[in-house]
């Protein structure tokens, strides 16, 4: 019986996904001020996340620049009008020339051309490129995607992006804090908390 082509992806998703966390440990490992290239297997999954086959801001195919402050690509065009912005806006960096830290890499890992222009048209700002990215709601999530990013990588080794956004499991009250119900207050400190609380 041959396996299904769903498991053979799930499978193939993660591979990539593990080699992409090797990937991201090699740059972890490196002094601060060093950067390293951008993974194959971090590219792999960066190009497949949902929107990213183009630029975020003018649709054109295949684009090879990022904004990491955005965590979206970009194209060779639209890279200088975001370099323009200044870098306290967005910082703009080369998929395939520059170098790369293990933050920025998680930041585009993390976040992705659907998802932002899901949140601008969420806040009425889809439709204006140009302005869209200095209005406080873009300094809203420049710094949300960077606090998640931060928040993955003291998570350790990566595991994807589901994994990342995975909640743990709500607990129950009687989860919370297990009780011993055969425990009892010693009698010192029970005449102590009597004479305190009287």
């Amino acid at each position: 019986m041959r396996p299904s082509s769903n498991a053979l992806t799930e499978d193939s998703s993660s591979l990539i996904v593990s080699r992409a966390a090797q990937e991201l440990e090699e740059l972890r490992n490196l002094p601060a001020h060093e950067g390293g290239r951008f993974g194959v297997a971090c590219c792999k999954l960066l190009k497949e996340l949902p929107g990213n086959a183009a630029c975020v801001d003018c649709g054109s195919p295949n684009p090879d620049w990022a904004s990491v402050s955005f965590g979206s690509l970009i194209c060779l065009r639209c890279s200088g009008r975001h370099r323009s912005y200044g870098v306290r806006t967005s910082t703009v960096r080369s998929i395939s020339m520059d170098s790369w830290t293990h933050l920025q890499i998680l930041s585009m890992l993390e976040g992705g051309n659907a998802q932002l222009q899901t949140f601008f048209e969420r806040h009425e700002m889809g439709d204006m490129p140009t302005k869209r990215y200095q209005t406080k709601a873009a300094r809203f999530y420049r710094t949300q995607l960077l606090t998640h990013a931060e928040g993955v990588s003291h998570k350790g080794l990566y595991k994807g992006r589901e994994e990342s956004r995975r909640k743990p499991p709500r607990r129950t009250c009687s989860q919370q804090v297990p009780r011993d119900t055969n425990s009892r207050l010693t009698p010192k400190l029970e005449r102590r908390l009597s004479v305190q609380y009287a």
